[in-house]
Formats: C-alpha cells, structure tokens, sequence
C-alpha cells in the first residue's frame, strides 16, 4: 500500500469513526458526571423509528455511579404563570438504574423553583414504547425551563420520540418534585422531650 492510499485509509477510518458516534440534534446538549462521561454515549438513533424518523437515545456500556442527561433550556418568558408539560414516547432496553423525563424551572436568582425526574416513578429493565410526562408549574420569577431525558446509576440504554413541550390547564395535576417541604409555623420540641 502506498503512502497516500494509506493516508486515505487512516482519514477514511477517523471519519468512520466519528461518526459511530451519533450526533445530537440542534438546541440539545448533553451533560454527565464525571464516571458518566466516560461510559455513557448520547445521540440520535433509527433502531426503532419508523421509516425517516429518529429517535433521541442515551446509552452506558457499564454501570455508572451519576447520570447522562440530554436537554434544552429556553427562557421562561412566554410561560410565566403558567402550567407546562414536557411529554414524550420512552423506551428502556436492559436499564440497571433507572431513567425518565425531567423538567426544572429555575429563578431569576438561579434558585430551582421546580424539578421533576421521574425518579419517584422511574422506567427500570426493559420496558416497550410508553408514554411519560412531567408537568410543573412555572412561577412569575422564573427566568429558564431546562427539559429532556436522564439515565442515573446504572447501565443500559433508553430512547424517546414524539417529544412534546405545551402549556396545560391549570386544573391538570402537577407532579413536580415538592421543593418546598411545608414548615412548621413554630418552634418544635425545645426541651428535647
């Protein structure tokens, strides 16, 4: 093989290589933790699309102590004071954590208003096409809405299509994660009893 043939070769299979690795599509970006990041792969995926669809799939190869998550961020603007879902198709294949949708809202001040991530109903093993939501209220100082898809603790793979954002009625029941634990209006147990 000549000198130039095999430059060829070597380009030819880092491009292949690249692009094993499935790209994420436009406004989605991924963040994972560090033992994640080594092991974990996100992108889009046709396995179980049908004909000319793709999928948005998250993958480990071994378990992972943390999680790999795929989202966008939006500003809260256009939202404020209102109820919104973000809701999509799941399907788990071989998950040892567990995944799900998740939404935050966050405030002006960066504090987390409301979070949900499916972790109190998550999709465990392998589980076929479902539906799942998750629906928050956004307050009048939110300033951001990040959503999209998390696998946590384990390996495994999950994809999601039909993704959906929308505001809902104000009756639909919200299922955020309560981050605002009532409070005692006094002090309790002063005298260690």
């Amino acid at each position: 093989m000549n000198l130039k043939a095999l430059v060829a070769a070597s380009v030819g299979g880092l491009l292949i290589a690249a692009n094993a690795e499935p790209r994420l599509p436009a406004g989605w970006t991924r963040q994972a933790t560090v033992d994640a990041d080594r092991v974990c792969s996100a992108g889009l995926d046709s396995t179980w699309a049908e004909p000319g669809k793709r999928l948005l799939a998250l993958e480990c190869t071994r378990s992972v102590d943390g999680h790999v998550t795929v989202s966008q961020t939006i500003a809260a603007d256009a939202y404020r004071g209102k109820r919104v879902r973000f809701a999509a198709r799941i399907k788990a294949e071989k998950v040892r954590g567990w995944t799900g949708l998740m939404m935050r809202v966050v405030g002006n001040d960066q504090r987390v208003l409301g979070f949900d991530d499916m972790s109190t109903r998550p999709v465990r093993g392998n589980a076929d096409w479902r539906e799942a939501q998750v629906i928050l209220d956004v307050e009048a100082d939110a300033s951001a809405i990040s959503f999209g898809v998390r696998l946590t603790d384990g390996e495994g793979k999950v994809w999601i299509d039909a993704l959906r954002f929308e505001e809902v009625s104000p009756d639909d029941p919200s299922i955020s994660i309560n981050l605002r634990p009532a409070l005692p209006s006094q002090p309790q147990n002063l005298g260690l009893q």
